[in-house]
């Protein structure tokens, strides 16, 4: 039998950093991902799905976002069970308290481990619910209320191995011990891969679509083929995301045009096969000559039209300076190098990154070349 496994939607995100057109195509993209994701449930035969927190980003969602996600899950045709998060946490006037909430979402509403049993699916689901943003305490602590005749599943928003988080801490071990056949869990956005101890296999689902270049390349969600027979689970990924952050750390060692760096860009942008759903970061590194400041405003004009949804260049590259004569020089120009040697010698990259970039532009501006800063 097959069950769907997935969490950290975020729906309703504010993306206060954007405008206010791409704040709500972005909020649009979030939503079409959460239909797209009770689609593919429905299209691979899914008899239960499992949601893990954070579905919404916070306990309030819009008119709009209600209606869509509560159409969404009386479509799916199979119960629907919500641990919310730390996001998303229960309260009592938000959306998870809505009357108009499916007859098929089971919702946990109480932050003490509870249970809903599916006896025509030999499933029982446990879990709980943060109602706070907060949940200090290891909610599996007080023992787990298991049923005796079905399989047992946790459906859990949880920080696993992190004992003073304030995120329902646990342990793998803690899980293990219940002998859960799969525990779902969510709140941890770029996971390691799922663990199986003893008899229990233990995964994040990670993040759904990405929001920001801290969520790179594809999101999706597991489904779990859950064997009755060997009491076992094994998971299939599946890819929910419409569009993909990317980073690429490109060295342009030796490079002294801004028409160069641009083609450098155009050739891994068509190598990588990146297009309109890619949201892309070029961190341009290497030494270059110190005579030559990027300017990036130059490069995005030598690029043209470009075929991706988002580019943003970061200029991490380093002046290949004769620092003997640095050390020796006598003007300002020394003076300015041997002020920055502390950062230039620090054991720190990022230290070290903001001596050489602090120098470049010093000694830039001494030169009265421009330089641009994306």
């Amino acid at each position: 039998m097959k069950i769907m496994h997935m969490a950290d939607f975020h729906l309703d995100s504010a993306f206060s950093g954007f405008s206010k057109d791409i704040a709500d195509k972005k909020r649009e993209e979030l939503r079409l991902c959460f239909v797209r994701a009770i689609k593919t449930a429905t299209e691979n035969d899914v008899k239960l799905i499992l949601i893990p927190g954070d579905l919404f980003d916070t306990p309030f969602c819009s008119a709009l976002t209600r209606k869509i996600v509560f159409d969404a899950i009386e479509n799916a045709n199979c119960p629907v069970v919500i641990a919310p998060g730390n996001h998303d946490y229960y309260n009592k006037n938000g959306t998870y308290a809505d009357k108009s909430l499916p007859e098929n979402a089971f919702v946990f509403t109480s932050n003490e481990i509870g249970r809903f049993d599916f006896d025509e699916l030999g499933i029982s689901v446990l879990g709980y619910a943060f109602t706070s943003d907060k949940y200090e305490e290891n909610p599996l602590s007080n023992g787990v209320p298991l049923s005796k005749n079905n399989i047992n599943i946790l459906c859990a928003h949880t920080e696993i191995g992190a004992p003073l988080s304030k995120y329902a801490p646990m342990s793998a071990s803690s899980i293990s011990k219940y002998n859960f056949i799969y525990a779902a869990l969510g709140h941890v956005h770029n996971p390691a891969e799922p663990v199986k101890i003893d008899n229990t296999l233990i995964a994040y689902s990670g993040f759904a679509q990405g929001r920001s270049f801290d969520e790179l390349s594809s999101g999706g969600a597991y489904i779990v083929d859950i064997d009755f027979e060997s009491r076992s689970a094994e998971l299939q990924r599946v890819v929910l995301s419409s569009m993909n952050y990317e980073i690429e750390r490109v060295d342009i060692t030796s490079l002294s045009d801004d028409n160069d760096v641009a083609k450098v860009i155009e050739n891994l942008v068509s190598d990588k096969k990146y297009g309109e759903n890619t949201a892309l970061r070029v961190v341009l590194t290497g030494a270059i000559p110190s005579d030559y400041s990027i300017n990036i405003s130059c490069v995005r004009d030598a690029l043209g039209s470009c075929p991706l949804a988002l580019l943003q260049i970061k200029d991490e590259t380093t002046p290949s300076f004769d620092l003997a004569d640095l050390e020796t020089d006598i003007t300002v120009r020394g003076e300015v190098y041997r002020m920055l040697l502390p950062l230039l010698n620090s054991e720190d990259a990022k230290e070290k990154q903001k001596g050489a970039l602090a120098l470049k532009f010093a000694l830039a501006a001494l030169d009265k070349r421009e330089f641009g800063i994306d």
